[in-house]
């Protein structure tokens, strides 16, 4: 036991509470620090319960919509590989688009505003004969 300068003047009870009262505001210091570190504690287990389930959560909710884009991949790989129908539309597209350039080239060489472009017959009253010279017999 290290005696301090001003307690060597003192008697032995004197020094024996005086000692006892140190001890005792050391053990209240180290109690006080001990509640306050188990309070922490109880409030950092409570944070992680509260984080946990919300990852938890988080979790479900990015596996139902994992599920769903699954389902819905599913679900139109079925129709692209359903080769009965997958080009009936881009046939029948195809078919319009050789009607309507047959509608139109038909339409266009009956008008013959094109004598000789697309097959048209030549208008009666041109005698250059298609080559832009006119003859001289």
């Amino acid at each position: 036991m290290a005696l301090s300068d001003t307690m060597k003047w003192m008697g032995r009870s004197a020094r024996n509470r005086a000692e006892a009262v140190g001890h005792d505001m050391k053990d209240r210091a180290l109690t006080m620090r001990l509640d306050r570190a188990a309070a922490e504690n109880e409030r950092l287990k409570t944070e992680n319960r509260s984080l946990k389930d919300a990852v938890e959560e988080s979790q479900a909710a990015h596996e139902r919509i994992l599920s769903l884009l699954e389902q819905h991949r599913d679900e139109t790989e079925m129709v692209v590989t359903d080769d009965d129908r997958s080009h009936k539309g881009r046939w029948f597209l195809f078919l319009m688009l050789l009607a309507g350039g047959a509608w139109a080239w038909m339409k266009n060489r009956d008008q013959g505003t094109d004598a000789m472009d697309w097959g048209g017959r030549p208008s009666t009253g041109d005698q250059t004969g298609g080559t832009g010279m006119t003859s001289a017999a």
